[in-house]
Order: C-alpha cells, then structure tokens, then sequence
C-alpha cells in the first residue's frame, strides 16, 4: 500500500527536561470521557550542569473528603501519546487501505501475525492451523477463549463472515484472498479453507490490511440487512468498533487523534509468555496527529508527547546523545520509488528511461536527503524481504546516460520540460526531487518539479491510464507490502490489471504471467519461486517503467520510562506501534 508521508524542515530546538507523562483517564458511566491535566517538565537545566531525569509521576481529579468516609481514589491511567504525520482515513477493517494501519492491528485481530525479521507466524485467533493436500487446504484452530468488544464469542462463523465480506466488497486489499476457492465452518472453533491453487496462506492470513475479523453482530448494531449493507461500512466509519483486539476504539476524530482504550477482557493479557504484549502496557493510547517533524521533536523533547513517529533526520545523531530521550532505528519494507510515464513520449521510449535511471546519483541522494539513513535501493523489493536481489541496482554513470540518449535520437537532450511531481510537505522527497533535478540537467534533461498534495498527484497519476498526455513525467512514489511477498510490490505497481497503483503504466503480459506463476507455487516451491520473480525483476530492470531509489530505515523517538519500542515496531505492519508491547515504567 502507499500513501506519502508528509514531512516538513526545519531547525531542531531542545526544550525541557522530559519526564513521561502518565495521566489519569476520567470514567463516566462505563464511557471515556477526558484526560485530567498533564503535567509539564521542569525548566531546562542550566548549561553547567549535568541534566536531570525526573521519575514518570501520576495525577489524579481531587475529590473533596465525605464526612463520614474517605473517598476512594480512580484507579490511575496510564497514558502514551504517540505523534503520527498523517490523517487516518477510514475505520472499516474490510476495507481500509491506508493510514489507519497505524491503529487497526491493536482494535482489531487476523488469525496470525508474521515476524518477518526471524521468519516466523505468531498465533493470533488462531491458536493453531495445518496445512493439507499439498498445500490446497489449510486449517485453522479458532481460540475458545477469545471474544470480542461486544462480548460474544469470536467462532469460525464470524472468521469465515469477515473474510466473505472482505472478498465480496473487493476493495482495498481484498485482492489478497483470490487464492481463496471456498470457507467452511468445520465447526464452533474451526475453519477451513479451500485453495484454487497451493498459496502461502498464512502470509495472506497475517496481512496489515484485509485479514482482520470482527463481529457480525455489525448487521443489527448497524440496522443492516447483511454485512456487505452499506450501513455496516457506514457505522465502522462512523468511528465505532467491532474487534478482539487488545484495545477498544473510544475516539474518532481522523484529521486530528484517535484515542484507544486498554481491553481487560483480551485473552492476550491472562498469557504469561505471549509474545504481543506487556505486564505494563499502557491504559490508553492516543494518536495526535502532528504534520511536521519539527514539531513532532519539539513536542516529544517537551514532554508534550511521548513518542514520535517522525523527527528531522538531520537531528537524529544529535537526539541519540541526548540523555532525555531514547532513538530507535529499525528495518522497514518501505521504499521510494520513481515512476516513469511510460505511454508519453519522450518516455515511453526505454532507452530514454535507462538513461534517466543511469543519471540518478543514488548515493548521493540517501546521504542528503536522508541524511545517510536509509539504503540504495536494488530492485523493488526491499532488502531483507524474501524475494530481494542485490545486483539490480543502476550504476550512476553519465557519460553512459548521455550515449544512451544520443542512441534514443536524443543527441542534445530532449527538448521539451518534465513534470516531476511529489507530495508538498515532504522534505525528504523535495531533497530528492532536487537532486534528481540537478543531475539530470547534466545530461540535457530539464525537469520542473511541481509540489502537490497526495491526493492531487495521485489523481493526475490515475488519470494518466485515459489521457497519459495529461499526467505528470515523473512520480515519487512510497510503496509499503500489505502480505510480505514480492506480489505486494510487483501485482500492485507493475502487473497492467492494477490500475490504482500501477501508475507507470507497464503493461506486459508476459511479466503479468510470470509473477502469478512465481505468486501460485510460494506455497509449494519457493526455490522455483523465486527464480520466477527475479526474472521478472530483470524485465523491470531492462524495461525501466520505475526506478527505486531507497529503502528506508524506520526511526522512532521516544522520552526515557517508555521501553519495548524496539519490539513494537514490525515492518510487516508499517506505521503500526503494537501499543500493548510497549512498557510504561515508574
């Protein structure tokens, strides 16, 4: 999936001391209503001494004393308030395809999660599976003891209900379940599917999108006549939920924070080695939305927040030595990409795109723009992804690049401006743009570079499949896995009947044949596999509908009391922080 982050620069400033913040939640009638007053950290130390760490402390409302008995003071919350740079978009599990993967998988539960860093399924609802006849079945053991928010009882009905809906909708990721033939309800608490093809189930059955099970009691709270009613998508974004997951949904408010709230009930809680979760977990987790990295590293220095999401990178080493707060660094599957408008001329020409792609200084451009965080990319699937190469890298070489313009009849360069667009706010893009800009000038290539919204350039892009003389040359592009597959990255951008996220506009039927194939035997010959997938990686090579530029590095800042970050960032779920793994210390 793909959304653009949306970044801005500026000068970092150090504020106060920070001490984490725990806060304490106001309980009416059963229903969240308020957080009491936060406390601030003290003044800055002076520059002569050494700084301070304060303990977290707590508050609590003030109640005045009864005559005849003494109150009984709320049971105090613990409150973590992480700064996220982009709005949420829509709540519905089936359906939701973009930002909101930052809280779904804490609302909501699949039948599994992957680790994809040691390679390995955790059970989620499903507490066990098999896989039979090759592959073409697999069978999955519902938990007894999980329910959901509502209090009934997640069973194989309401595992096989979700999953139908997602199918049937058919929008978002719901392309994931093709593989899926049929889903019987062997029982109460087992479910089966059978597969058209032997297909890595437990991958689609993990995914960060799509894969999610609620309950159908949504039909009646909705006053629906069945799942696919569209008042059913209606009350999920309406801001209400229907998960199992370790916390509730109790504020919707998408442009500005979602607050979730610590589930009791979850069965995630009674295990004592469960991998997905903390004894010190916070009470509520709320997610403000805060558009700009500067903003976000003044407000986590300040104690305003506990955790940022996104920090100038040019700060990084800087808040690494500070001793107020903590930095985390991370793999990620995510990458940046540079989409070609194949079907418009002078583009549409491959040694055009060569050349370009021979004229990027790709070393350059992770040192600047990501101050050196970050990796050249080789490919399209990111390192450290099953599926990845490390020889389909372009070399920078402009001498290269000019004679393969002058073989393209482009002897003095092209004549005519290329748009390049990328998502205003970005910083880390714009630096790219502007590099890609002044290397291509080398080579006689002029390029304007045009800052637009995501929504904006995204639409331009997707218009480009009617009237490809109207989009834009070239598109920074983010792209993200929703299962952890090269599928993910090589249906969704390159296969021709992807129109949402194909926005180069490749269309070969032989590429579309050769990753299906690859796609069909992960399940039963991944060695076979992936001989298919990178040839299909050399056709993208040699035919240079895109470039990737680099792979990031997922960094995190977090003040000092707040533990386990490390462990609750996965690049299976990018943006996700597994709040219920996080430790709240003090």
């Amino acid at each position: 999936m793909s959304y653009s982050m949306l970044y801005s620069s500026g000068i970092s400033k150090t504020a106060a001391v920070i001490i984490a913040i725990i806060v304490v939640i106001a309980v009416i009638a059963g229903i969240y209503v308020a957080i009491t007053s936060v406390p601030k950290p003290p003044a800055s130390p002076s520059p002569t001494t050494s700084p301070t760490t304060s303990t977290p402390t707590t508050t609590s409302p003030v109640t005045s004393p009864s005559p005849s008995l003494t109150p009984t003071k709320p049971k105090e919350k613990t409150v973590i308030i992480y700064a996220s740079l982009s709005e949420m978009t829509t709540a519905d599990p089936s359906t939701e395809f973009s930002n909101s993967v930052i809280w779904l998988p804490l609302v909501y539960e699949p039948l599994l999660w992957y680790d994809p860093l040691e390679d390995k399924f955790i059970p989620a609802l499903a507490e066990s599976w098999e896989v039979k006849e090759n592959g073409k079945v697999w069978i999955f053991h519902i938990r007894e003891d999980a329910k959901f928010h509502d209090g009934t009882p997640v069973t194989a009905e309401a595992v096989a209900a979700s999953i139908n809906r997602t199918i049937t909708l058919g929008q978002g990721a719901a392309y994931i379940w093709e593989p899926v033939k049929k889903i019987e309800v062997v029982d109460k608490y087992t479910v089966k599917f059978i597969l058209k093809y032997p297909a890595p189930l437990n991958k689609i059955a993990s995914s960060c999108y799509a894969a999610y099970i609620f309950s159908p009691k949504v039909v009646e709270y909705a006053g629906a006549k069945n799942l696919t009613d569209p008042k059913v998508a209606e009350w999920f974004n309406a801001g209400q939920d229907a998960g199992s997951g370790p916390y509730r949904l109790v504020k919707w408010d998408p442009e500005n924070e979602v607050i979730l709230e610590k589930w009791p009930e979850w069965w995630g809680w009674k295990l004592p080695d469960y991998p997905m979760k903390s004894d010190k977990a916070p009470d509520v987790f709320i997610i403000k939305i805060v558009k700009d990295a500067v903003t976000q590293e003044r407000l986590v220095l300040s104690g305003d927040i506990h955790i940022a999401e996104y920090v100038p990178l040019d700060d990084v080493e800087m808040l690494k030595k500070d001793p107020r707060v903590h930095v985390v660094m991370k793999p990620s599957f995510q990458n940046l990409l540079l989409l070609f408008n194949t079907k418009k001329p002078p583009l549409d020409n491959p040694l055009v795109r060569k050349a370009i792609a021979h004229a990027i200084p790709y070393d350059e451009i992770v040192k600047v723009a990501r101050a050196g965080i970050g990796r050249v990319a080789s490919g399209p699937i990111p390192h450290g992804m099953w599926g990845h190469f490390d020889n389909l890298t372009y070399k920078y070489d402009l001498e290269l690049a000019k004679k393969l313009l002058a073989e393209a009849g482009y002897p003095n360069g092209i004549p005519r401006t290329l748009i390049l667009t990328y998502t205003a706010g970005d910083i880390y893009e714009k630096r790219t743009a502007e590099l890609i800009k002044a290397s291509l000038a080398k080579i006689g290539i002029k390029v304007e570079i045009r800052p637009m919204s995501w929504e904006e350039q995204w639409a331009l892009a997707q218009s480009g499949w009617e009237n490809p003389e109207a989009a834009q040359d070239l598109f920074i592009f983010y792209w993200w896995p929703d299962v952890v597959s090269p599928i993910t990255y090589l249906y969704n951008m390159f296969h021709s009947e992807s129109k949402a996220f194909n926005l180069c506009y490749y269309e070969d039927s032989e590429f579309d044949k050769i990753i299906m194939e690859a796609y069909k035997l992960e399940g039963t010959n991944k060695k076979k596999a992936l001989e298919l997938y990178y040839k299909a990686q050399k056709m993208l090579y040699d035919d240079v509908p895109a470039v990737a530029l680099w792979d990031m590095v997922d960094v995190r800042v977090a003040v000092k009391g707040i533990s386990n970050l490390d462990k609750a960032i996965n690049p299976a779920y990018p943006t996700t922080i597994f709040a219920q793994v996080l430790s709240v210390e003090g």
